[in-house]
C-alpha cells in the first residue's frame, strides 16, 4: 500500500478549550519561557521514539513551535514568541479536523469556526495582521513523501508496518515527527512565506491525532499574529 503525504455542541468545545488553556499555562514554564530553542532541542528526550499510548503532545507542540524558530533565525529574522491564545485557537482547528476527519483551513461543519479570522479573533481580537499553517502526515518513521508498507498482525494482536523488504516500520522519535512537520511548511511557499513572514511576532502550534487511521494521522496548526 502507498499514501502520498499531504459538530461537538459549543459548550463543549469552549470547556475542551478551558482544559487546553490550563495545559498551554501549566507548560508555558517548561518549554517556552525562558528557554531559547537551541537549548530546548538539544533535549534528550526529544530523541525518544513515540509512545502512541501515551503521546505528550505538549512535548511534541513545542518542538514544532522551536523548530519554526530555528528556521526565522537561519533567515536573520527576530523569534516568534509563544501565545498561549494562539496556541488554544491552533488546538481547536487542529482537533477539529480531526474530530470532522477534513484537512482545510475551512471548518465547512461548524458555522462559527470557519474561517481562520472566526478561530483566532475569538480568544483575542486585538491583532493587527494573522495567518494560518496546516500539515498533516502521520507517525511512522520514514523519509520521503511517500510511504509505503503493508500491515501486519502479531500473534498477541498488535498491528505492525512492515517495508518493502517486511522490516518493521517503527514510530519516529519527537524530534523526527516535528522536523518532518516543519519541513514539509518550508517545502512549500505560501506556508514558507508565513513562517519567514517579517509582520509576526507571536506563534502557537497545536496538533491532533486520530488514533483510528492506519496509519495513525496527525495533523497540526500554526497561528501567526502579529501584536504591538
Amino acid at each position: 500500500m502507498s499514501i502520498k503525504l499531504k459538530a461537538l455542541l459549543p459548550i463543549f468545545i469552549l470547556c475542551v478549550l478551558r482544559v487546553s488553556h490550563i495545559c498551554a499555562q501549566e507548560h508555558y514554564n517548561k518549554y517556552y519561557t525562558h528557554v531559547i530553542s537551541t537549548e530546548f532541542l538539544s533535549d534528550k528526550l526529544l530523541e525518544k521514539q513515540v509512545d502512541v499510548a501515551n503521546i505528550d503532545m505538549h512535548f511534541l507542540n513545542a518542538a514544532i513551535f522551536h523548530l519554526t524558530n530555528i528556521e526565522r533565525v537561519k533567515a536573520s529574522l527576530s523569534v516568534l514568541g509563544f501565545y498561549d491564545k494562539l496556541y488554544r485557537s491552533a488546538s481547536l482547528h487542529s482537533e477539529m479536523m480531526i474530530k470532522h476527519d477534513f484537512f482545510d483551513h475551512l471548518n465547512k461543519k461548524q458555522r462559527q469556526w470557519r474561517e481562520p479570522s472566526d478561530r483566532i479573533f475569538y480568544f483575542d481580537d486585538s491583532y493587527r495582521a494573522i495567518a494560518e499553517n496546516i500539515v498533516e502526515n502521520n507517525l511512522l518513521d520514514h523519509e520521503g513523501s511517500v510511504l509505503r508498507y503493508r500491515t501486519e498482525f502479531t500473534s498477541g494482536g498488535t498491528l505492525i508496518y512492515l517495508d518493502h523488504k517486511g522490516e518493521l516500520i517503527r514510530y519516529a522519535s519527537y524530534l523526527s515527527i516535528a522536523k518532518r512537520l516543519v519541513l514539509q511548511w518550508m517545502n512549500s511557499p505560501p506556508h514558507r512565506a508565513n513562517i519567514l513572514d517579517e509582520r509576526f511576532n507571536l506563534l502557537g502550534c497545536a496538533c491532533g491525532v486520530d488514533f483510528e487511521k492506519v496509519p495513525i494521522l496527525i495533523r497540526c496548526t500554526q497561528n501567526f499574529a502579529r501584536m504591538e
